[in-house]
């Protein structure tokens, strides 16, 4: 008898000990996570994309907003300008290096990696994308559950608000927020532009918790014949040199 109750107690006190952990939701690691987001846009090689950019100035007080033509290229070309005002705002990114050119004249020619969040939505493989965000400072052996406009996301990095993080939508595998250090990147509002492949038509980028920038899809086409040339910061710098005094 004194057997079979030691042997009862036993059983209770795994029970106990296991019990905190039943019904626990099981946390995907970040590779895979990231597998998961990539295989999303597998198909997706280049976008060419009509949007509505508003521009808040630092008070707040006033915005500019203005029609814009985004091309992008897997894995690291990036091109946006304004509609039918060329030279007003040119944005290049090509590799590691941004050229910037506006009303006709360079103001920044330098190193870059702040176009991550146009890239997450391109074919790339997982290597480069684990690259890319533990290059931002996004700790990969942190994941955790989170909500985030009324979504269950994964919440990939420290888990303290100011650390860099990136949040993926828990059931679709799309990306929610990328945030690093002040400044942050909220996408939303995702339609289908392809079978099985969601498009934000709707990113918000804030510095500090302010809104910096608005951009609202009105078109969208993927995969265009996109002319790889107008993506030579070189070329274009060239260019635009000969007509500054």
């Amino acid at each position: 008898m004194a057997k079979k109750s030691n042997f009862l107690i036993a059983i209770c006190l795994v029970t106990v000990v296991l019990a905190p952990g039943i019904g626990r939701p099981y946390v995907l690691p970040s590779t895979q996570i990231i597998q998961f987001m990539t295989d999303r846009y597998a198909d997706i090689k280049a976008l060419r994309i009509i949007q509505l950019t508003t521009i808040k100035d630092m008070d707040q007080e006033t915005e500019t907003v203005f029609g814009e033509i985004v091309e992008v290229m897997s894995p690291d070309l990036y091109r946006s300008e304004v509609a039918g005002q060329p030279g007003t705002r040119l944005i290049i990114h090509n590799g590691s290096k941004t050229l910037r050119i506006i009303n006709n004249r360079t103001t920044t020619d330098l190193e870059s990696n702040d176009f991550l969040y146009r890239f997450l939505l391109l074919a790339q493989s997982p290597e480069r994308i684990e690259k890319s965000l533990r290059g931002k400072g996004i700790n990969l052996d942190k994941v955790s559950l989170t909500r985030f406009d009324d979504r269950v996301a994964y919440l990939i990095g420290d888990r303290d608000e100011g650390n860099p993080q990136l949040l993926v939508d828990k059931d679709r595998f799309f990306p929610l927020l990328l945030s690093c250090g002040t400044f942050s990147f909220h996408f939303s509002d995702y339609r289908e532009i392809m079978e099985d492949a969601w498009y934000p038509y709707r990113i918000v980028y804030s510095s500090d918790g302010i809104i910096v920038e608005e951009y609202m899809v009105k078109d969208i086409t993927v995969n265009p014949p996109l002319d790889v040339t107008q993506f030579s910061i070189p070329f274009i710098r060239s260019q635009f040199s000969k007509s500054e005094p």
